[in-house]
């Protein structure tokens, strides 16, 4: 069952530490002969399975923030395809318009202590909040702050062992390409807001990142670190996105994505203990916003698939739909999938009570 395979992979943190929950992503505009596709892909790494299911939501869904007293409530405007983790959790995901979300660990996130006049979210239903409410990005952008310029909500955590950090940020990306790099620091939400910001790895900050980036790429065609640490993937990156070129259709430019995103994954090798952070690539998604159709590769049984997402109904007459990824024979799930999705139940979220 998922919870046994979840309570070993928490049985080896104290060992490898949550920093070892890594992943890169990646936002790729196909250019001008492909109608300036937009497509975003992303690698999740990590030490054990995620157990994940694909579930599609539509419109109108109840939701609670799961922060205990104070929760934030909303009615979900659009409906979601999204990826969980261990069904307590949405990791990853694209709305009906297009507008995707991808949560990626970060070791120097501080959530910073309960203000009990704000209304509080799980950080399990952050991304699933801006896919649930916003369009585009700069939507979400402008509803962020107050008039006093304070966070209109908090992120709550918990820790799913005592003494091991549950610490994430979080991009969201839209059709035209714009982004926006979410992190909680010293309790203070800060924000990195425009098209330019196409790269996100893990440790350190994004303005460390940035920085980073800076310094290698003047060298980039002629070095770049190869190290699997965030920070390497990071310049490697962003210089492969830098030099990608242009697409002319849907294959093309997924097949670019797709690239960049397996040259920066980490290969099935033994945990090696000067590189305790460091762990396999399990996944990869692709999000193409154009066309409304996200694709799930698994990089342990090598099998490729997909939602159309224009197949469903997301609306507020539609139904949850699930497809479960865990004990299942992957000869099953392999290229289009929107029709074999199952009626189901919400997940519940993961609560983060104080």
């Amino acid at each position: 069952m998922w919870f046994e395979h979840f309570t070993s992979a928490l049985l080896l943190l104290p060992v490898l530490s949550w920093g070892a929950f890594a992943c890169s992503r990646v936002t790729y505009n196909s250019g001008p002969t492909d109608g300036n596709r937009t497509v975003v892909g992303r690698s999740m790494d990590w030490l054990t399975p995620t157990n994940s299911s694909v579930y599609a939501f539509p419109a109108g869904l109840q939701r609670n923030g799961s922060a205990g007293n104070f929760s934030l409530d909303w009615t979900s405007k659009y409906g979601s395809v999204i990826l969980t983790a261990y069904d307590l959790s949405t990791c990853d995901g694209m709305n009906s318009q297009g507008l995707v979300a991808n949560l990626l660990y970060l070791a120097d996130g501080d959530y910073g202590p309960r203000n009990g006049s704000v209304p509080a979210m799980s950080l399990a239903i952050w991304p699933q909040y801006f896919l649930d409410q916003y369009a585009t990005v700069a939507e979400a952008a402008n509803d962020l702050f107050d008039q006093t310029g304070h966070p209109k909500f908090q992120v709550r955590t918990k820790a799913l062992i005592p003494g091991v950090p549950t610490l994430m940020h979080l991009s969201l990306t839209d059709a035209t390409g714009d982004n926006l790099i979410l992190e909680w620091l010293n309790g203070e939400l800060f924000v990195h807001h425009g098209p330019q910001y196409n790269v996100m790895t893990n440790e350190p900050s994004f303005d460390q990142q940035l920085a980073i980036s800076q310094y290698w790429s003047p060298i980039a065609n002629y070095s770049l670190p190869g190290t699997d640490r965030p920070a390497d993937r990071f310049a490697r990156l962003a210089h492969y996105i830098q030099v990608a070129p242009g697409s002319t259709d849907t294959v093309s430019a997924l097949a670019t994505t797709a690239g960049m995103v397996r040259a920066v994954s980490v290969p099935m090798e033994p945990i090696n203990i000067d590189t305790p952070n460091i762990t396999p690539t399990l996944w990869r998604t692709l999000s193409d916003t154009k066309d409304l159709v996200y694709y799930y590769e698994s990089a342990t049984d090598g099998k490729f698939f997909w939602i159309d997402l224009t197949e469903l109904d997301l609306s507020d007459k539609g139904q949850t739909m699930r497809l479960p990824l865990v004990g299942v024979n992957w000869t099953e799930r392999v290229g289009d999938m929107t029709g074999t999705l199952e009626k189901a139940n919400p997940f519940t979220f993961m609560s983060a009570q104080n």
